[in-house]
């Protein structure tokens, strides 16, 4: 199933898009997003692509074939300022970043992303870089791991996971979904334990989520990049351009509204709304992953 972009008429609307702009979409993923951007933006107009991910690049280059007013790049979008030269724009007059997994990342076991599937605990959005989830969970020490679980998850039993990943890892080393599963679920007491598929519904996050969105983070250096991503694309916004961003939990969104706040104290930019656009049940019920996006827009004043 493609992946199906979140807040798409918000985005449209919220980035002033017209007739011959310079679009940057930082985060193409299936390229739902630049479709619709390209829509607006007509024949005159010019949407350069980013992704780390060689399988969304793939992905892209088949949607997007032939069609002269669009560039790929298979980079992080933190690289902006390595590669801007290339190019040939001047500048672009919206940036969006859709930050988060894509809905073919989430389904392919192979990369490791969701705890509900099958497969190799890797998780690099670049599979050519860096380290592997599993071997993080390997290397680092019991308080790094809770520290990781608690600042990039918010993971209130980050020191009871960590703990029992520790111990586990010492018998046999923890390289699959379903290792790293069974030890989050080892770490609960026993009456939180529940075999697959017969969770209640008063149990329904599962011991997994925050955990696995903390490892996410932490193998793709996630904050970091969003960070050094969001000042190079506001740099490189002409006056009065917009910057899109979207954010899918509380870590994330928080980086974003104080960067934001800064921008608009320091009169650089304009905030477009004070409180992020959220999807409507309408989205969320047609698309579950919308339920925790939100989008914040600033404009460019100087």
């Amino acid at each position: 199933m493609r992946h199906k972009p979140v807040l798409l008429q918000e985005v449209l609307e919220h980035l002033a898009l017209r007739p011959g702009a310079v679009v940057m979409d930082g985060t193409l993923g299936s390229g739902g997003h630049s479709e619709a951007i390209l829509e607006k933006i007509g024949p005159s107009g010019k949407l350069i692509g980013f992704d780390q991910d060689p399988e969304a690049i793939a992905r892209c280059q088949m949607l997007f074939r032939g069609d002269p007013r669009v560039t790929l790049v298979h980079e992080n979008f933190r690289n902006l300022k390595k590669v801007f030269s290339g190019l040939e724009v001047a500048a672009f007059d919206a940036v969006l970043l859709d930050i988060g997994t894509s809905s073919e990342q989430l389904a392919d076991g192979k990369r490791g992303f969701s705890f509900q599937t099958e497969g190799e605990l890797d998780m690099r959005m670049n599979p050519e870089v860096g380290l592997k989830a599993s071997e993080l969970l390997a290397q680092m020490s019991e308080v790094e791991l809770a520290d990781l679980f608690y600042h990039y998850g918010e993971e209130h039993k980050s020191r009871r996971f960590a703990r029992v990943i520790v111990e586990r890892r010492r018998q046999q080393p923890i390289q699959t979904i379903e290792d790293l599963n069974q030890a989050l679920e080892q770490a609960l007491p026993p009456h939180m334990r529940f075999k697959k598929g017969q969770r209640p519904s008063w149990a329904r996050r599962h011991p997994a989520t925050k955990v696995f969105q903390a490892l996410r983070i932490g193998v793709n250096d996630e904050l970091e990049a969003l960070k050094e991503g969001m000042t190079v694309a506001f740099e490189h916004l002409k006056k009065a351009g917009r910057l899109g961003i979207i954010s899918f939990h509380s870590v994330e969104d928080r980086i974003v509204k104080q960067q934001f706040r800064k921008w608009d104290d320091e009169e650089r930019g304009n905030l477009i709304f004070r409180k992020p656009m959220v999807a409507n049940r309408s989205e969320i019920l047609n698309n579950p992953r919308a339920r925790s996006a939100k989008l914040r827009v600033i404009e460019k004043t100087s």
